[in-house]
C-alpha cells in the first residue's frame, strides 16, 4: 500500500482513483478540497450495503489525504467558493443509468458523463476528450499502483 503524503489545492476539482485490488481497475470518483484536508466527494459505489445497486453518494471526508487505497487525484478544475453548492447540485443530478455514450452505469462512467456535464455547463473546461482524460488518469493510477506511490497531479486535458 503507497504510504506517501499527499496534499489538495484548496478549491481544486480532481479526479480520483483508488484501488480496489483488481489489476486494472479502479474505483473512481470526484473530490473538491474545500480546505487543507478535507472536502466533498462525488460518487456512486455498489455493493452489500446497497443491494449491489449503483447509488449515487456525496459526502464530506476528512481522510482523502491520507487514504491507503488513493492512487491518484487528477485536478481539472479550480472551483470558486461561490460555486461550490451549484457544483454540487449538479453533480447531484448526474444520472445513475446507463449512458448512451460509454454504456452500463459503473464508477468510472458515471464520472465520465460528470465531466461532460460540467463541460458542457462551463463549470469546468476541457482542452481534450474525455476519453483522453481517462487515458491519462488511468495512466497514472496503474503506474502509482505499480510503484507504490500515490499522487497528485494536474491534467493536461484541462484548464485547472
Amino acid at each position: 500500500m503507497p504510504s506517501n503524503l499527499i496534499s489538495f489545492d484548496v478549491n481544486g476539482l480532481y479526479i480520483l482513483l483508488s484501488d480496489i485490488g483488481a489489476e486494472s481497475q479502479f474505483h473512481w470518483g470526484l473530490y473538491l478540497a474545500t480546505a487543507s484536508k478535507e472536502g466533498i466527494i462525488f460518487h456512486v459505489v455498489n455493493g452489500p450495503q446497497t443491494g449491489y445497486n449503483w447509488e449515487y453518494q456525496r459526502k464530506k471526508s476528512y481522510n482523502v489525504p491520507s487514504s491507503l487505497t488513493l492512487l491518484v487525484g487528477m485536478k481539472i478544475a479550480v472551483m470558486e467558493p461561490l460555486l461550490h453548492e451549484a457544483l454540487a447540485e449538479r453533480l447531484d443530478a448526474v444520472p445513475v443509468a446507463p449512458s448512451s455514450r460509454y454504456g452500463a452505469i459503473t464508477c468510472r462512467v458515471w464520472v465520465k458523463e460528470a465531466l461532460h456535464a460540467l463541460d458542457d455547463e462551463g463549470y469546468i473546461k476541457l482542452t481534450t476528450t474525455v476519453d483522453m482524460i481517462e487515458d491519462e488518469v488511468t495512466f497514472a493510477a496503474t503506474e502509482n499502483k505499480s510503484h507504490m506511490r500515490r499522487t497528485t497531479a494536474r491534467s493536461r486535458g484541462s484548464i485547472a
